[in-house]
């Protein structure tokens, strides 16, 4: 609204509106009063309250640039006391032309400054709604007019105001546009339509409100120009519908429900709520997002989220694995079914990237939603203080199923106390507690509807299209309201980007000085190794080389023994042949025997391996054995565990049904009993009913018989009736006949005569004319010859008037050429007069100038340069007659009167403008306003002064003489101010009474204007004899105080006032005569001067 009103186009509108109030062509009538007349001021209100009071409201602020205190939207009464107060009365106005002393009393221009300022208001705020309510300001647009409003249109509004109000104003509506301020609003049926919907299907079926929710959704305004109101035919109804149908086909919607069937206008208009839900629900889809969200900041959050929870879990792995900050990115949440639209599946991504924070994946909008976690979460991860997360329930019916998949399962055995019913009813209950934390939370949150119940959620298949359309408003409301809470996320994101940039470049570090304790401890170890191989080298290089030193020396002494074995071998072999040979023999038995003892040794260790060897697959066979006859017993006990739950369940049934059928005897039996006392008394009541129905049958037959035979009777005196009524008609149809023809006749006679008559008169008529007809002729005929005859005769008179004329003009001509010549002459003198002076100044300048001259008239030149134009006298004494009629302060007024008094004092042209402007009668009137306080003595006494300078000038001095009520005003002005000077009051006082007596003397001094009144004659007579005595009473104290100072050595004598005759040598200041008087001080020398100018006998 701000940004409308201070758009270029309106500011250039409103400045044309104020020139048009100031100047006056837009003026309220003096006879209208919007302040003081009741009656006025209540019509006014009526008219603007047929606002709407939310337009009106907006209107009011925007004008006025400040917030109204109201209770709400709808406060008519505060708006009300606000229009009272504020438009049609100024507390601005009030208090600049509020009477100084008096309490509710203004001055003048009061009025006239308040009808201006209402009525710029006024047509500001109807012109500013009219082009607000034209531009939709507001999204659901309202009626701009009440409903029960006298006015329905802005036009309407300005004509019933121009009407009653403005002077001279006829289309005031004309007017503003002219201006830049059109008006056009006219509010329809249409507008006041009620487009609330009670029931789907009987509310939707005329079409216009389908219409209107398409303009609202795709900001199309031109929609319901097409409608077809009232709706009241089936075609009418059929279009109105197909205007929406079109719209949904233009934007590629397939009008089908889910059963495949098209839904067509016929359907709408029938009632259909199949089909009206169904495209109820094409609509929601269609517009949901892009109604309740914002895409590019859907987009913006989920970034946002997605960031976020990625650096939360690069922060939770740094902290679990502080060697390995890389976590995998999670991108199985991106996937979304493929037959969502693309805004759905950015729904789906949001939830998902809200959910990533509690590790939950969402997959679709059915499910996982049905136990209300996910809508917790949302809700929790924008909102914590609603929805706490100790208080969300996390066993539900989903959480449980998936993990009876997986590891953990129903506890089923015969131990467990809890039965797997009552188990799901625990988590129902979680899920109903959770969609109870849901609902408290939305409600708290508010603007989300109540879409959702948990017995339409849990255990069940939620409605997709339900929760669709409910965390499209969740989604929406939450983003709106994440102002709040984002602040406090950014800071926690730039604190964990922080907080992870930090443990990064600490697990950098660390890893850093690991790598490099790694790299230390592997040269150390590497350098070890190598010197345990060298150490390892060297001592296998020793023993290879001792090795091979022991070689050489063993084959050295080999060869040495082989040649002493070859020099003796000849000697020993005989020797050593035998001796092998026992040695053989001793060798293979004694390996003989060995070989029995090896042979024993390793039968016996044999035997001791294959024992240990069965112990030990004994044990192991039995251990297996025992782990699966306990794995037997498990399962046999759990099969007759099994097999017994089933015998029981099925006993159980056995023995319920039994039961029931023993129940059933029992309770058939005593039903039995009470069904044959029953059966008894129904026979009973039966045979009653039948007694009653029998005899209700009878009467009714007789009702029916003696209703006939009244009906014959009623029949019969009818007819006897009927035949009286007819001769009667008979004798009254002969007797009109006879009355209808005797009427006719007399009426065909009458229509006889009278047209006899009007023939005798058209016939006169017609005489009449003929002879009025010959007479007009002659006597056109006659008027023609004697306007001949004057127009001839005024020729003449006319051509010595011509003559006569033109010799006054040439001896006019004749009179003006020579006047010409002789200004010339006279000016060319003058010139040569200018010219001899100058050369007489300049060659006087010459001879006789000297440094002091010439200071004095560069000083003169310099003030000249220095000079303004508005510091001329005719300037300012223009701009103080302007002052001086415009403004009321009394700061204004004196400095106009200031100016006035300088430039009447020296200049008589001033004199004579003073003179020619209403400035004199103004001045009287103020001197007539003011009272003894000191700010309005100074203005008396200028005011004289300005009186006194004007009426010094002969020329204008009539002109303050013929001032109303001027020589009243002066004597009463010397009745007020007739005191001595004494203190700085009764200075300007005397002041004032000195100069009223020399403009009353300067105004008397002519002869035909000395107007001696009675009254005049007594009132100044009594103020002469009272100043005279104040005169006699100073003198006297004044020689009191000389012989008092006579002791003291001082004397001093009285002065006696001169007596001043006349007052012919009171001139203005700029005639430089030697005798002017000077301006007299003395009271009894002015009261003389008065008293001596009118001829009054006061001795």
């Amino acid at each position: 609204a701000c940004r409308l009103f201070t758009s270029e186009t309106m500011v250039k509108a409103i400045k044309k509106l104020e020139v048009e109030i100031e100047t006056r062509r837009l003026l309220v009538r003096r006879d209208r009063h919007l302040w003081k007349d009741v009656g006025e001021r209540q019509k006014v209100l009526n008219w603007l309250l047929s606002y709407n009071p939310l337009w009106l409201r907006i209107g009011l602020e925007t004008v006025y640039g400040e917030l109204i205190a109201l209770e709400s939207n709808s406060d008519v009464m505060g708006l009300a006391i606000f229009i009272l107060n504020r438009l049609l009365w100024s507390p601005d106005i009030a208090a600049e032309y509020r009477h100084p002393s008096v309490p509710h009393l203004y001055r003048e221009g009061h009025e006239e400054a308040l009808s201006k300022f209402t009525l710029k208001k006024l047509l500001l705020l109807v012109c500013f709604l009219d082009c607000a309510k034209r531009s939709r300001m507001i999204d659901h647009d309202p009626c701009l007019f009440c409903k029960d409003a006298e006015f329905k249109s802005s036009k309407d509004l300005l004509l019933a105001f121009s009407r009653d109000f403005l002077s001279g104003e006829g289309d005031l509506s004309r007017h503003l546009g002219f201006l830049g301020l059109p008006v056009s609003h006219i509010q329809t049926p249409l507008d006041e339509f009620d487009f609330a919907v009670t029931n789907l299907a009987v509310d939707l079926q005329c079409g216009i409100r389908l219409v209107r929710t398409m303009e609202l959704l795709t900001k199309n305004w031109n929609l319901s120009k097409q409608l077809r109101v009232p709706a009241i035919s089936r075609l009418q109804k059929m279009h109105n519908v197909d205007i929406v149908l079109n719209v949904l086909k233009e934007r590629g919607i397939h009008l089908k429900d889910e059963s495949g069937a098209s839904i067509d206008s016929r359907d709408i208009v029938d009632r259909h709520r199949e089909r009206t839900l169904a495209l109820l629900w094409k609509i929601i889809f269609a517009f949901q997002v892009d109604v309740f969200l914002n895409v590019e900041q859907l987009k913006e959050e989920i970034e946002f989220l997605k960031n976020a929870h990625k650096r939360k879990t690069q922060l939770g792995a740094l902290k679990t694995f502080p060697n390995c900050f890389r976590v995998q990115e999670d991108n199985s949440s991106n996937s979304s079914p493929q037959h969502y639209s693309e805004n759905v599946k950015l729904l789906m991504a949001w939830v998902n990237a809200v959910c990533g924070f509690y590790n939950i994946k969402v997959e679709n909008f059915t499910v996982c939603f049905s136990d209300g976690r996910v809508l917790c979460h949302l809700i929790h991860h924008y909102h914590p203080c609603y929805v706490p997360l100790e208080a969300v329930c996390q066993r539900t019916t989903q959480t449980v199923e998936c993990s009876r998949t997986h590891t953990v399962g129903l506890n089923s055995s015969s131990s467990s106390s809890v039965t797997a019913s009552d188990l799901y009813k625990e988590l129902l209950d979680n899920e109903r507690k959770n969609f109870q934390l849901i609902n408290a939370a939305v409600s708290d949150l508010g603007g989300i509807p109540a879409m959702i119940h948990h017995s339409d959620m849990s255990n069940t298949i939620p409605d997709e299209k339900v929760v669709i359309t409910y965390v499209s408003f969740l989604c929406s409301r939450l983003l709106d309201l994440r102002q709040e809470t984002r602040a406090a996320r950014l800071i926690q994101s730039v604190w964990r980007n922080y907080r992870l940039k930090r443990e990064l470049k600490l697990s950098q570090e660390r890893d850093r000085a690991a790598r490099i304790i790694q790299k230390s401890a592997i040269n150390f170890l590497s350098r070890q190794r190598v010197l345990k191989k060298v150490n390892a080298a060297v001592i296998i290089q020793k023993h290879w080389r001792r090795y091979l030193a022991r070689m050489t020396l063993l084959n050295l002494k080999k060869t040495k023994l082989e040649e002493s074995r070859s020099k003796s071998a000849t000697v020993i072999q005989d020797y050593e042949r035998l001796r092998s040979a026992a040695v053989v023999v001793q060798r293979r038995y004694r390996a003989t025997i060995h070989a029995k003892c090896q042979k024993q040794k390793y039968l016996s260790l044999k035997k001791a391996a294959l024992k240990m060897q069965a112990i030990y697959r004994g044990v192991k066979v039995r251990r297996q054995i025992h782990c699966m006859h306990r794995a037997a017993v498990c399962i046999q006990a759990t099969f007759k565990m099994h097999c017994m739950n089933v015998k029981y369940q099925a006993m159980r049934m056995a023995a319920i049904i039994i039961q029931r059928q023993y129940r059933a005897f029992c309770l058939g039996k005593v039903e039995r009993m009470k069904v044959r006392q029953n059966l008894k008394t129904l026979h009973q009541s039966a045979a009653i009913i039948q007694s009653y129905y029998r005899m209700h049958k009878q009467q009714k037959d007789f009702r029916k018989l003696l209703l006939a035979t009244r009906q014959i009777q009623q029949w019969f005196r009818a007819c006897k009736e009927r035949d009286t009524q007819v001769y009667n008609y008979m004798i009254m149809k002969s007797a009109t006949l006879r009355i209808q023809a005797a009427f006719r006749g007399m009426k065909t006679r009458r229509l006889l005569r009278t047209m006899n008559e009007s023939a005798e008169l058209i016939q006169r008529r017609f005489r009449t004319f003929i002879q009025r007809k010959h007479f007009l002729s002659i006597k056109t005929a006659a008027i023609v010859i004697q306007r001949k005859y004057r127009a001839t005769k005024l020729a003449k008179i006319q051509h010595q008037k011509y003559l006569s004329f033109r010799n006054a003009a040439v001896i006019l001509q004749s009179a003006y050429r020579g006047f010409v010549v002789r200004k010339k002459i006279q000016q060319m003198h003058q010139a040569a007069t200018v010219i001899q002076a100058l050369w007489r100044g300049y060659s006087w300048r010459k001879n006789n100038d000297t440094a002091k001259i010439k200071a004095l008239r560069c000083s003169i030149e310099k003030a000249n340069e220095k000079s303004r134009e508005e510091n001329k006298l005719c300037n300012r004494t223009a701009i103080a007659i302007e002052h001086l009629l415009k403004y009321k302060h009394l700061s204004y007024i004196i400095a106009a009167l200031k100016h006035l008094e300088v430039s009447t004092r020296l200049s008589p042209l001033c004199c004579e403008n003073m003179a020619q402007s209403r400035a004199i009668f103004t001045i009287f009137v103020l001197i007539r306003s003011c009272n003894r306080s000191v700010p309005c003595m100074d203005v008396i006494r200028y005011s004289v002064q300005v009186l006194l300078n004007v009426s010094k000038y002969e020329r204008t001095t009539q002109a303050v003489y013929e001032a109303e009520n001027s020589i009243d005003t002066l004597l009463d002005l010397l009745q007020i101010y007739r005191g001595k000077a004494g203190d700085k009051i009764s200075e300007k006082g005397g002041s004032i009474f000195t100069k009223t007596c020399c403009l009353l003397a300067i105004l008397s001094k002519d002869s035909k204007r000395a107007l001696v009144r009675l009254k005049t004659v007594t009132c100044i007579q009594s103020l002469y004899k009272l100043t005279a005595h104040k005169h006699k009473v100073d003198a006297e104290r004044t020689l009191a105080k000389q012989r008092t100072n006579t002791l003291s050595g001082t004397s001093f004598v009285p002065v006696t006032p001169l007596r001043i005759k006349t007052v012919s040598r009171i001139k203005p200041d700029w005639v430089l005569r030697k005798d002017n008087m000077q301006e007299i001080v003395d009271p009894l020398q002015a009261i003389l001067m008065v008293v001596d100018t009118l001829g009054i006998a006061c001795y």
